[in-house]
């Protein structure tokens, strides 16, 4: 039976592969089906129901996502996707990498690891020689007395890199989606670097789609940041 998070996911993704830099590859790293979520570490879908969101359904109306791709497109905003991004609770962060360890050993990826501003541990599956592939995200995440836990525990994020300005994005999402989302500035130093946007809460799993803006240097992130595991 299909689950209702793995339809409203691969809908998405088939919305997105309406631009083709956002098209999902036959490159290993990931695959959606009716039934799992295939990464180089198996199916990650599981992990994502560790501890669910307590939030009603609630997700956009997916015919807005359609206008902002399309918006992205038209104007060749769009650069590339760079990652999809896995949160999930889990007993021991420390125990959690090491396990990952020992899958991606049996894998052609490689794990990497980028230091951390919080509590979460941030981990990266993909191969960084071609600092233009997009990467799995993995963050495992074991404190859970946030009051907004429910808001961003699990989820899934989609993370696309763009050649706009943090206002640019905002004003192409806020038009393109009626004004039923608020666009989330993520900064750094004052610096706008993503626009998160919420598309909602399905079978008890966040979903964001977060477009980055021109400001974030990947090439420089993918080399500098990005610390080899294995």
């Amino acid at each position: 039976m299909e689950n209702k998070v793995l339809v409203i996911l691969k809908n998405i993704f088939n919305i997105l592969a309406r631009n083709d830099k956002l098209f999902l590859e036959s490159n290993n790293l990931v695959e959606f089906s009716d039934s799992e979520i295939k990464t180089p570490i198996g199916d990650i879908f599981p992990f994502l129901l560790n501890q669910k969101s307590n939030l009603k359904d609630q997700i956009i109306d997916t015919n807005f996502l359609v206008k902002l791709v399309d918006a992205l497109s038209k104007n060749n905003s769009i650069v590339r996707l760079n990652h999809i991004g896995f949160c999930y609770k889990v007993d021991s962060q420390e125990k959690e990498k090491e396990r990952l360890i020992e899958l991606i050993k049996q894998s052609k990826f490689h794990l990497y690891q980028e230091q951390s501003n919080d509590d979460g541990l941030w981990l990266f599956i993909g191969n960084t020689d071609d600092w233009e592939n997009p990467l799995i995200e993995l963050l495992p995440v074991e404190k859970t007395n946030d009051h907004w836990v429910d808001y961003w525990l699990p989820h899934i994020q989609i993370d696309i890199d763009t050649a706009l300005t943090g206002k640019e994005i905002e004003d192409t999402v806020r038009s393109t989606f009626n004004n039923t989302i608020e666009p989330y500035q993520i900064k750094i130093d004052g610096v706008v670097y993503i626009v998160r946007n919420r598309i909602g809460v399905i079978g008890g799993v966040n979903i964001n789609i977060d477009l980055a803006t021109n400001s974030r240097n990947v090439q420089i992130a993918r080399q500098n940041s990005l610390i080899k595991v294995i």
